[in-house]
């Protein structure tokens, strides 16, 4: 009974990896040739084909450029900090 419990729950993560997957592949605009490959290679082979998915997947811009935005404002922050070299905060 526990096994069915288990694979039931191992089935919803799958599924929702291929649909995030099936999501951000749509979202990302890689061109119909690349998104018709990837979309083939995920719906044939669920958790392999999302992984590769996931692993060989470039940051688009806006990715980037939120990266870059997130440290410029923490290293931001950080500099209008007091020095305090015993790392106390207030």
């Amino acid at each position: 009974m526990i096994w069915v419990a288990v694979g039931g729950l191992v089935g919803l993560i799958v599924l929702a990896v291929w649909v995030i997957t099936i999501a951000d592949m749509l979202r990302s605009h890689l061109g119909r040739g690349k998104t018709a490959a990837w979309l083939l290679i995920v719906i044939l082979l669920p958790l392999v084909g999302s992984a590769l998915y996931w692993a060989l997947r470039k940051p688009s811009r806006d990715d980037v450029e939120y990266q870059a935005e997130s440290e410029r404002a923490l290293r931001e922050s950080a500099r209008h900090r007091p020095f305090d070299s015993t790392g106390v905060g207030p």
